[in-house]
């Protein structure tokens, strides 16, 4: 189910895209640039919709505010991450008792992919990071 199409997305964007297309614990990916939902792209089967993504979006934003506000840094801060004796932040997974999510940074956007939470991390975050990182920037398993 597609809610809009961006011409220039990228390769690495298309191929999560297509594990939501083929993996049941993938429920959807989508990209948030400057606070706004770019794309959507929810699996057939995950009895989700649009609604159900921008509460979880607006529950996140509410929750990153209060509670992780000194930890991450905004993307649009590239010189402070470039200070950072960590560097930039790649992605984060966030888990909730009721679903996984996982974030994706890049320097203009963030990519958000919901995944069922009651599922094992090396079969969903470690294939979707696979996927997106070429094999050789990624370590064989994460987990």
């Amino acid at each position: 189910m597609k809610y809009s199409l961006d011409k220039n997305k990228g390769n690495n964007y298309d191929k999560i895209k297509h594990l939501v297309e083929v993996d049941d614990d993938i429920l959807a990916v989508f990209i948030v640039v400057s606070s706004q939902i770019k794309e959507l792209y929810i699996a057939k089967n995950s009895h989700i919709d649009r609604g159900y993504v921008d509460s979880i979006v607006k529950e996140l934003d509410l929750n990153l505010n209060i509670d992780v506000e000194d930890k991450e840094l905004p993307i649009e801060n590239t010189e402070v991450a470039d200070k950072s004796i960590l560097g930039k932040i790649n992605w984060i997974v966030l888990e909730y008792d009721n679903l996984r999510i996982l974030k994706i940074f890049e320097m203009d956007k963030i990519i958000y992919v919901l995944i069922n939470s009651n599922t094992q991390l090396e079969h969903t975050v470690d294939n979707i990071l696979g996927y997106y990182y070429d094999m050789d920037e990624m370590p064989k398993s994460l987990f």
